[in-house]
């Protein structure tokens, strides 16, 4: 059976992580995607000049199964060959600045009526109508802008930032969406369609239990590893690591508390409930690290799954990259490329159909690697490739 998208053309301006994240799960399902790239340095995360082989890891990690052809499009040849190219396009990705798109006479206004079918979606930092359009927008100050600093960390420290990209990857996972619903809108209607995700709007949505909080006038104040509500919730110490505990329940508490040998504890007044707990949490905290210092972590997490107790190992990056579920669950996959040789690219969370009926996929792309392919597709002869490279078109 074929993919989902198979048929479905993509042209991928996007860069560093959202719309290439967005366009890798198209490409997942099936989609053909060209992605776009200026000659000589390719888009901005390959950063050739300061990566070993010229390339950098996450670009490689995000951009299998994609076709590669340069284009300068400040160069009114190169944007001739784009629009060329858009006429056989079913869906154009971006996340330039604000403004940019429009500067090239390439915005949505500008092709809508050229390309009456064309979807035409976009990411912007916060959409790209409001008092904040022209403001640069990354993960990080995406962080700060949306209240998700202020309430992360220790209560006597400073905010912190996540290194995780949650926020680009969301923005690209909505865009998914967006991209999917005007799809099957296009094949009622015959019409495509501007679609846009505002990686702010997508912070607001992942701020929600912390929102409500605010408008039921319980604003949130950093507590660290604990839980405002339940007791005992925290990161304890393991002889040979850390463990997360979280006792959502009463019950998980009571099995906790026989665990530890501390079923006295459960009659107590003191320690009756979430609210009387976690009034004394310090205390609480240190009776359950006392228990759990001398045992090994995973030996921990064994004990407390098999009763019933929700937990995780608090691991290192270089565990869960050694993950052998991760690598079942397609989510890390060996590849490779000329300069880098073996490397692992980033599969799809949207799983369809049998795993096992997965084929395998293509490495990304070397800079420009697709580029005479693709344009002799469109009935370029070689001669004149060769000329407009020369010119500095491609």
């Amino acid at each position: 059976m074929d993919p989902p998208l198979a048929g479905v053309r993509v042209i991928d301006l996007g860069q560093i992580f959202a719309v290439p994240y967005c366009t890798l799960q198209l490409a997942d399902l099936g989609a053909e995607v060209i992605k776009i790239e200026p000659p000589g340095t390719g888009e901005n995360l390959r950063r050739p000049a300061a990566s070993p082989g010229g390339v950098n890891y996450s670009f490689l990690m995000l951009n299998a199964n994609k076709k590669s052809v340069t284009l300068n499009l400040k160069h009114p040849r190169g944007r001739e060959l784009l629009l060329r190219l858009l006429a056989t396009a079913d869906i154009l990705t971006e996340n330039y600045s604000t403004g940019v798109m429009e500067s090239l006479d390439l915005g949505h206004d500008a092709l809508a009526e050229r390309f009456p079918r064309l979807i035409y979606a976009s990411i912007k930092g916060y959409g790209s109508d409001g008092p904040w359009a022209k403001l640069g927008a990354m993960d990080s100050t995406l962080q700060a802008a949306c209240g998700q600093i202020s309430v992360t960390g220790q209560p006597d420290g400073p905010g912190t930032r996540s290194p995780a990209t949650f926020i680009d990857m969301g923005a690209g996972s909505h865009l998914v969406s967006a991209i999917l619903a005007a799809l099957i809108q296009r094949g009622r209607t015959g019409r495509g369609q501007f679609v846009e995700v505002s990686m702010y709007d997508v912070c607001v949505a992942a701020m929600t239990g912390l929102i409500a909080n605010e408008l039921e006038g319980k604003p949130y104040r950093r507590i660290g590893n604990r839980h405002r509500t339940a007791c005992p919730s925290n990161v304890y110490p393991a002889s040979d690591g850390e463990i997360l505990i979280f006792c959502l329940t009463e019950t998980h508490w009571r099995a906790l508390a026989h665990l530890m040998g501390r079923a006295d504890l459960i009659g107590l007044p003191r320690f009756a409930d979430h609210a009387a707990r976690v009034a004394i949490a310090g205390e609480v905290d240190a009776l359950v690290a006392q228990w759990t210092r001398t045992r090994p972590r995973d030996a921990l997490v064994a004990l407390l799954l098999e009763h019933g107790l929700p937990c995780a190992p608090v691991r290192e990056v270089a565990e869960v990259v050694a993950d052998p579920e991760v690598t079942r669950r397609r989510m890390l996959i060996d590849s490779e490329y000329p300069t880098r040789g073996a490397i692992k690219t980033l599969g799809s969370p949207l799983k369809l159909g049998a795993p096992s009926g997965r084929g395998a996929i293509q490495p990304p792309p070397v800079l420009g690697a697709h580029t005479n392919e693709v344009l002799a597709s469109m009935g370029i002869a070689a001669a004149a490739i060769e000329e407009l490279r020369a010119a500095g078109v491609l």
